[in-house]
């Protein structure tokens, strides 16, 4: 019997789990991949703003949330295909008749979290501050233009 409600609780977790990617828009796999992309670098945003306030905060883990940023805008481009604004998404649609403009802004934005990478490097709470503004700062920006409310 024990067993029985172990499993039936277990399979009520697992499903409360599951439940936010299932109501994903599943009919287009690029969004998905997209939305993935983004909470991925949310959370590592958090990661950062989190250490930088703590002034005497885990320097190495700096890096770690940095460079994994980095890892994750390296994808952006490629995230935004042609087609890829039918579904349920946040992405405005100048991202595709204004590609050149969106494509500078995430040229920007990449180029905010490699230096974040490399002030993150040197553990100097100054300038990954500032580093982090300018990058948050990128971030905004391209929002501003591109994404819904």
């Amino acid at each position: 019997m024990l067993k029985k409600v172990v499993l039936s609780l277990s399979l009520a977790a697992s499903s409360a789990l599951f439940a936010p990617a299932a109501m994903a828009d599943e009919t287009n796999p690029v969004i998905v991949h997209r939305q993935a992309i983004y909470k991925v670098a949310s959370g590592h945003m958090g990661g950062l703003k989190s250490i930088l306030a703590l002034k005497d905060g885990p320097k190495e883990n700096l890096s770690y949330h940095a460079d994994s940023l980095v890892a994750a805008f390296q994808h952006l481009g490629k995230a935004f295909p042609e087609g890829s604004d039918k579904g349920e998404t946040k992405a405005k649609a100048n991202i595709w008749t204004d590609r050149a403009k969106f494509d500078e802004a995430g040229k920007k934005a990449y180029a905010a979290a490699l230096a974040m990478a490399e002030a993150a490097k040197t553990g100097d709470q100054a300038a990954s501050l500032g580093a982090f503004k300018t990058l948050g700062g990128t971030c905004k920006a391209c929002h501003d233009d591109f994404k819904k409310d």
